[in-house]
């Protein structure tokens, strides 16, 4: 047989597991190129499933009529969809990292209290209902999706949830209520609050209970 021939027959032997290979890739990419909008699919509407849980939850709070009902209603899910101590130390800012342990564990129950006044007054109006309006573009790893809440007699208002992973869930650590952020709404407030009590955390402990009597 002429050596050439060999030569070529070698080349190809050795060529074909590159082939093979090359092929294999191209396959995977062509597979996940079609799973991906698929899986983005999916994930859309697992944002969607647990923003309307939450706008549900959110429009039955006065169910029984009862306000301390209504308290503990919000306090539940605060506790498997919101991040309450994140936002907390957010909120708290730079005094978080002087504040004593004992400090931060009485902010922390003030803050929750705060959040569960300030979002009762939202939904305290009977006939208020919050409606899954859409997604919004990812922003520094967290997902974004939108609620139009809706009042009687009054202009539409739209809620934007910030939402990071986790698990197989997500937790809301933020709220823009018309564009602003109630985390940095609360933060200037309370920065405000220290500022003229020369940095006391009581006078933000007895400004944060008051406001959430009320």
């Amino acid at each position: 047989m002429p050596r050439f021939f060999n030569d070529a027959c070698d080349r190809s032997k050795s060529a074909e597991p590159v082939a093979l290979l090359v092929s294999a890739l191209l396959l995977a990419l062509v597979l996940a190129w079609l799973a991906a909008p698929a899986a983005a699919e999916d994930g859309n509407d697992a944002i969607r499933a647990f923003v309307e849980k939450v706008n549900e939850a959110s429009v039955g709070f006065f169910a029984s009529g009862s306000e301390a009902d209504a308290r503990e209603r919000c306090r539940a899910l605060l506790a498997w969809a919101f991040d309450v101590p994140a936002m907390g130390q957010d909120a708290l800012g730079r005094a978080w990292n002087t504040a004593t342990e004992a400090e931060r564990r009485e902010f922390l129950q003030a803050f929750e209290e705060d959040v569960i006044s300030a979002y009762l007054k939202r939904m305290r109006a009977q006939g208020t209902t919050l409606t899954f309006i859409g997604l919004r573009p990812p922003f520094e790893g967290h997902q974004l999706a939108a609620t139009r809440r809706t009042v009687p007699g009054k202009e539409d208002q739209i809620w934007i949830w910030q939402m990071r992973p986790d698990g197989p869930s997500w937790r809301i650590d933020d709220l823009a209520l018309d564009g602003h952020s109630a985390v940095n709404t609360a933060a200037n407030e309370y920065f405000n609050v220290l500022q003229s009590n020369n940095g006391d955390m009581n006078a933000l402990l007895a400004f944060m209970r008051k406001r959430a009597s009320q």
